[in-house]
């Protein structure tokens, strides 16, 4: 008897020795088993009502065997044992095989020999290579055990010699070619299953590295808000001084009416420089809250008045030659907007608006309801020099700017823009040379229910 077959554990390779069968494998594994032991039931039951009472006993011997090899390989794998279950199935069907070729011979299992061999080669070549090789050689030397069963048989007659030997040859060559083509095929299946596997390893070393590159994005985003911030209120500085000293001033004026007055005058002096007090210390906070970095922190907004407002703020950045004019419309909607980033966006273009007017002009801020009524437009207007259609074109773009070295960061426009659109938004860019500007905001309106809610 030949001797065992390699244990699929005996390879150090992961294709020859898989650490498991995986869900689908173990699947088709049971299905198999459950197939091969009816089959083998079947037959046998088939052949005993052919042949009656000159059956064989090997046959139903045989048979039973097959099944209860099937039953226990099925108990194995149940139990969480499914490469020891393929592996005994293998050694048990090539043994039960030594048997049947030894006993009848080659040309009794002709018929039913792809039945016989497929199964316990496809489990073998699931296993590995090793195990494949081992099974395809055994199965070799039982075709031969068998065609010389056949020849021996037959006194080794010519004729029949030349069939056994017909047989012998085809049969070997069908085997051969089976084993050639399972180990390709299972080998380009693992080979596919790995490549797989490893585009998907990338696909999420990609999809962290793309999460990484947003959170960057997004922090730059908030350091380019702060740095306009920054800009705008340095601008700022000169108006805001200027209503310090007036406050100041009026401050000055009242301790000196309180120092001559007494009773009532006294104290109607006295609550005069408290609320000038009190005004000058809202500016400072006002300053102080504008260039705090914080995250962005959208809230709903009432956008005539919050744009009604800023209209003092607006007006400090303009000297008398321009005309600043404020119009809400008193239009009744609300939008989800950060209302420093609204100041920000709003200071910016009033910066830019009277850099292009330095001899004076016409600035004014606008809030118009279309007809489309989930929509706000905020127009901001002036009268400068207008932009070519060139520098309009690309207005938008970061760190783009005309301005001389060191003036300029370019940065204003594309914030505004990004701002607008981070908020479902649009945003617009009219000019003409010697016509002036008209950036056009339009912003998502929510309903005035949400507000009360």
């Amino acid at each position: 008897m030949p001797t065992s077959a390699p244990s699929p554990r005996s390879g150090s390779r992961p294709t020859a020795a898989p650490q498991s069968l995986g869900r689908h494998t173990e699947t088709m594994l049971r299905g198999l088993l459950c197939m091969v032991g009816l089959f083998h039931l079947l037959m046998a039951g088939w052949t005993a009502l052919r042949m009656g009472l000159g059956l064989d006993l090997m046959v139903p011997v045989i048979a039973g065997l097959h099944a209860l090899l099937c039953l226990l390989c099925l108990l194995e794998q149940r139990a969480g044992r499914a490469l020891r279950a393929a592996a005994a199935f293998v050694c048990g069907q090539l043994i039960l095989l030594t048997v049947a070729y030894a006993y009848w011979g080659l040309a009794a299992q002709l018929r039913l020999q792809l039945v016989l061999l497929m199964p316990v080669m496809l489990v073998a070549a699931v296993l590995g290579r090793r195990p494949l090789a081992g099974v395809t050689a055994w199965v070799c030397v039982l075709i031969v055990v068998g065609a010389w069963v056949d020849a021996s048989s037959l006194m080794f007659q010519s004729d029949r010699l030349l069939a056994a030997v017909n047989d012998l040859a085809v049969c070997v060559f069908g085997t051969l070619l089976a084993a050639w083509l399972l180990h390709h095929s299972v080998t380009g299946l693992r080979e596919s299953l790995r490549v797989a596997r490893e585009h998907g390893r990338d696909l999420a070393r990609k999809r962290d590295q793309l999460q990484l590159e947003m959170q960057e994005k997004e922090r730059s985003r908030d350091q380019l808000v702060h740095a306009m911030k920054m800009e705008n209120v340095g601008r700022l500085a000169s108006g805001i001084a200027h209503d310090f000293n007036h406050l100041l001033a009026l401050i000055q004026s009242y301790i000196a009416k309180a120092r001559r007055s007494q009773g009532g005058e006294l104290q109607a002096a006295l609550q005069g420089g408290d609320s000038a007090v009190r005004r000058a210390t809202a500016v400072s906070r006002r300053l102080l809250d504008f260039s705090r970095l914080e995250d962005s922190r959208p809230r709903l907004l009432d956008v005539a008045t919050t744009v009604d407002g800023m209209a003092p703020m607006l007006q400090q950045v303009f000297d008398t030659a321009v005309q600043c004019e404020v119009d809400s419309g008193q239009v009744q909607c609300l939008i989800h907007f950060d209302p420093a980033q609204l100041e920000s966006i709003l200071l910016s273009l009033a910066v830019n608006a009277h850099q292009a007017m330095p001899e004076g002009g016409r600035f004014s801020v606008t809030v118009a309801q279309p007809s489309r009524i989930d929509e706000v437009v905020l127009r901001v207007t002036d009268s400068g020099h207008g932009m070519s259609e060139e520098v309009r074109a690309r207005c938008l773009e970061p760190f783009f700017t005309t301005k001389p070295m060191g003036q300029g960061t370019g940065l204003g426009l594309a914030v505004t823009a990004s701002l607008v659109q981070a908020a479902g938004g649009q945003i617009q860019v009219e000019s003409a040379k010697g016509h002036g500007t008209q950036v056009s905001i339009r912003l998502p309106t929510r309903p005035l229910a949400a507000a009360q809610a």
